[in-house]
């Protein structure tokens, strides 16, 4: 079992951009990095989710 950086509820955002993120869930896909399973508005203001690499991802929640 490896470690996830994240729990499923924890506030992020990319490293490289602005929108903050729920997290929902860990995909596990069998290899050695780890996708999540994010939540977060698009322009319309519409809750969609979307997968991100977990290495993509820092958390706000620290902040």
């Amino acid at each position: 079992m490896s470690n996830q950086k994240f729990d499923a509820g924890a506030w992020v955002k990319e490293k490289t951009g602005t929108k903050g993120m729920t997290v929902v869930r860990y995909v596990s896909e069998g290899s050695d990095s780890e996708n999540v399973i994010c939540k977060y508005a698009d322009e319309e203001g519409h809750d969609v989710e979307g997968e991100f690499p977990e290495a993509d991802l820092i958390s706000l929640d620290d902040n």
